[in-house]
């Protein structure tokens, strides 16, 4: 029987994306929160084996034998290529190629940076990176035999903290989403979705993108004014039941 256990966190971004890609493509799952806020459980030696790169999400697919997942970009291409449920890929060569792409562009968008970069307590995003920095170099002196994942995980940490108050960093970031954004816009021109009328990969992932860009405040490339199709677009979105189901929040962590 098959069956899929995801490790996720309801703010994060790419958890967001992995529980969407299941609810749309109608596949029962169930799931275990790592709190990667106040415990970073994702730091735990048990989650560290599991995936060593110590971030959320990671898929546990079971079917007759356990496959482990990580990133999320891998995940959701391949809950969206397993046999049962509703179809995500486009059937045309040219319709993949375009998904593809849309997804390495969403991808590309440093979302984590900019909503550190953008909380409104910058006390708090602080002192979550702090603990994560502390924890992963305490652990890596206790167990030896997993610190050069620990001094990575540390290692990490310290660049979120110190990117995020790089304002060139951000506005480079910015300038790559402005432009995903606008190639985005061009495509719903004359379409329901992004690829043609169907539903696709591609609409999860950007689904996900455009909810955090909404927190993060742009607004003017979400509103009638600038980006009218992408307007239209994430409010139809919004209404879908996936949407609800998958828990695509816009809140910030509040501890």
């Amino acid at each position: 029987m098959t069956s899929f256990m995801l490790y996720h966190h309801p703010l994060s971004v790419c958890s967001m994306k992995v529980r969407l890609v299941l609810e749309e493509k109608g596949l029962a799952w169930s799931g275990r929160v790592i709190d990667i806020v106040q415990k970073q459980d994702q730091l735990d030696p048990w989650y560290l084996k599991l995936n060593p790169k110590g971030v959320i999400p990671t898929l546990e697919f079971r079917n007759g034998t356990t496959k482990v997942l990580t990133d999320s970009a891998h995940i959701i291409r391949f809950v969206a290529s397993v046999s049962e449920g509703n179809v995500l890929l486009p059937q045309d060569e040219n319709d993949l190629q375009l998904m593809e792409r849309l997804i390495d562009l969403a991808d590309d968008i440093d979302l984590q940076i900019l909503s550190y970069a953008r909380h409104p307590s910058m006390e708090k995003s602080e002192k979550i990176l702090n603990a994560r920095v502390t924890k992963s170099l305490l652990m890596s002196k206790q167990l030896p035999e997993l610190s050069d994942n620990y001094l990575v995980c540390a290692e990490r940490s310290q660049k979120s903290k110190t990117f995020r108050v790089d304002n060139t960093h951000i506005e480079n970031i910015e300038q790559s989403a402005l432009e995903a954004i606008t190639f985005v816009e061009k495509l719903l021109q004359d379409n329901e979705f992004l690829i043609g009328n169907t539903y696709t990969l591609a609409d999860v992932i950007w689904t996900v993108i455009l909810s955090r860009l909404d927190l993060l405040g742009y607004s003017k490339w979400l509103n009638n004014n600038s980006f009218p199709q992408i307007a239209s677009y994430y409010l139809r979105m919004q209404q879908r039941k996936s949407y609800t189901l998958a828990q695509i929040q816009n809140e910030w962590w509040d501890k």
